[in-house]
């Protein structure tokens, strides 16, 4: 007779999920190392310098854990709602009414992040829940918001009568327990409670698995179980685990991840040495590309130094600080004459010499020629990647606007 898969959650020593500490000692230390480097540089911009990082940061997280959902968010609006959140400067980011999905989904990332002090409850995970269901719908489907699901869950594949069942969660019955001793560890092993001898990027990796493994609510459980990786590492971390984004690392590696994920969740024992390895590296990546975003942060501080004592007119100084506001990557294609034209509100022939004396002062580096022409502020590693592509697709200044 054939033997039914059995899920990692019917085995009996459930939920005491373990892991090899030895073999995944050297991952911890290059993570922790990628971790200590970022914390480094953290202290040395202060939290004032963080505060734009903490936003771009947010607004990475919610468009990339949307995008592992498959849902594409409007990146302007969420930009616009998280600075609003914290008190920055829009910088002139459309405000969209009427997106109650996008402001429930910061809401819920900004309390995972900001407010890492408060415990992990059942009324908490809730009422992110209602966050992220603001209409009680799930596309078209109607799903009990706030609230554990009360019917069987199957994350399936594939068209009716050739589906695959990639993972059958717990059943209902009973869910509130399992929920209850997940929230128990959770808080129980918090570092700053410390009852249990457990590192706090393992805890974070262990944390993520035994939440998905529940499933616990109707939809949205990726998104609320990356908001708990989110608060796991605010908690291991402090500030400076605000800018880490495991949703950027992940969503790069997706189909990855849900591998991972489904391998770990039909182990046959209880140990998930693969998974933790396996999100100690995501970890250790998301720490490095944070680090690249602080020295991109240090530059910017030197610039704007340099910036401060050259006279510019009006025009500039607005073009400018839009450039600078919206990071490496925020103005796709680089700024043009046209998009300077538009923000200055002025005459092509005046944007033009703008840029023009911009690069001859040394605060913009011009990419390209003719209608192809891009500027990027010029500061070192900016916007190279970026610069690239424009120059290969030979685009025309107003296809990138």
């Amino acid at each position: 007779m054939k033997s039914y898969q059995r899920w990692i959650w019917q085995l009996p020593d459930w939920p005491a999920l373990a892991f090899d500490a030895q073999r995944v000692q050297d991952l911890l230390a290059a993570a922790r190392n990628a971790q200590g480097v970022l914390l480094g540089k953290a202290e040395a911009i202060g939290l004032e310098g963080l505060q734009p990082h903490i936003r771009d940061s947010l607004t990475h997280e919610a468009l990339t854990t949307s995008a592992i959902e498959g849902e594409k968010l409007d990146p302007e609006s969420v930009r616009s709602s998280v600075a609003r959140r914290l008190g920055l400067d829009t910088s002139g980011a459309p405000v969209r009414e009427g997106r109650r999905n996008i402001e429930g989904l910061i809401d819920v990332l900004q309390d995972a992040t900001l407010n890492t002090d408060s415990p992990l409850t059942l009324e908490r995970l809730c009422s992110w829940h209602g966050a992220l269901f603001p209409t009680g719908f799930s596309g078209m489907q109607r799903i009990d918001v706030g609230a554990l699901r009360s019917v069987p869950m199957e994350i399936v594949s594939g068209a009716v009568g050739r589906s695959k069942v990639h993972y059958a969660a717990p059943p209902a019955d009973g869910l509130a327990s399992e929920v209850d001793a997940f929230l128990a560890w959770f808080n129980q092993t918090q570092p700053k409670v410390g009852t249990l001898p457990i590192d706090g990027l393992l805890r974070a990796a262990v944390s993520h698995l035994w939440f998905e493994t529940l499933h616990p609510f109707d939809d949205g459980n990726g998104r609320i179980g990356r908001a708990i990786l989110q608060l796991a590492l605010g908690q291991d971390m402090g500030q400076p685990g605000r800018i880490v984004t495991l949703s950027r690392q992940i969503e790069s590696s997706k189909d990855r991840y849900y591998s991972e994920l489904e391998r770990a969740q039909r182990s046959k024992s209880m140990d998930v040495t693969t998974w933790v390895e396996w999100m100690l590296e995501q970890i250790a990546l998301a720490s490095e590309f944070a680090n690249r975003t602080i020295d991109s942060a240090i530059q910017r501080i030197r610039f704007q130094a340099t910036m401060s004592v050259i006279s510019l007119n009006e025009r500039q100084q607005k073009t400018m600080k839009k450039l600078l506001d919206a990071g490496p990557k925020g103005y796709e294609g680089g700024m043009t004459t046209r998009k300077h034209e538009r923000i200055a509100q002025t005459s092509t022939p005046t944007a033009a010499r703008d840029l023009i004396e911009l690069e001859r002062l040394g605060l913009l580096t011009r990419y390209g020629d003719g209608r192809s022409t891009r500027y990027y502020p010029a500061i070192e590693g900016w916007a190279e990647d970026e610069a690239k592509l424009g120059k290969a697709s030979g685009k025309a200044d107003g296809a990138a606007d």
